[in-house]
């Protein structure tokens, strides 16, 4: 017995301990991210539509109104957020995990930047296509976030079959980006269907992560 524990090497049983965690999913491993994914998902699909309906009613409701709407759009969607991720149960990122604040900061200045660096040009060209210029921008931004956090939940452990879900949920929303410009219905009403279909992949993304 006692030469069979001398035997064993602690760094082999805490890499096969890694492994036995990394096969965890994401709702077991840390509970209650899924939920969070799910509000987010709803809240991007929310804005979504709003942002459809506001498109179509921008003369009649005028720039301070349409102002007003979002900037309380995005007070109530961050107040949301934040209490979601505040009752979530607290555990330490593992060594070497990048930082979800640097992440999606970052995300954020290249949307500020690109649409910056599009401005000028977008200001010659009609309304109908330059708003697709930007709502375009941002669809992309949010594929791109996708991907970008199946990439990052591999350094937390979770398993492969869970981060499946991001990385086709980017796909699909990058796919869906390139698309908008080209296809005469999208271009109408394209990012109010986005905000649905993201609504829908939210929920299935959910349901999918939180399966036993």
């Amino acid at each position: 017995m006692s030469d069979t524990a001398g035997d064993v090497d602690p760094e082999e049983l805490q890499r096969q301990l890694s492994e036995i965690k990394g096969a965890m999913g994401l709702a077991e491993q840390y509970p209650g991210r899924a939920r969070l994914w799910l509000v987010a998902g709803l809240l991007i699909g929310l804005a979504a539509v709003l942002v459809q309906v506001t498109f179509f009613l921008y003369e009649t409701l005028g720039p301070a109104a349409y102002s007003a709407i979002w900037g309380g759009f995005c007070v109530v969607a961050v107040a949301t957020l934040w209490l979601v991720s505040a009752r979530l149960p607290q555990r330490e990122a593992p060594a070497g995990a990048p930082s979800w604040r640097v992440i999606y900061g970052s995300l954020a200045v290249f949307l500020f930047g690109v649409a910056g660096v599009a401005g000028e040009v977008a200001r010659q060209v009609p309304g109908l296509d330059r708003a697709l210029l930007y709502f375009g921008l941002v669809i992309a931004t949010v594929g791109l976030g996708l991907l970008v956090t199946g990439a990052v939940l591999s350094s937390y452990r979770v398993r492969r079959r869970d981060r499946l879900v991001f990385y086709a949920g980017g796909a699909w929303v990058l796919v869906y980006a390139s698309w908008l410009p080209y296809v005469q219905i999208l271009r109408w009403v394209g990012v109010g269907l986005f905000g649905i279909l993201f609504a829908l992949y939210a929920i299935a993304a959910y349901v999918y992560l939180t399966r036993a």
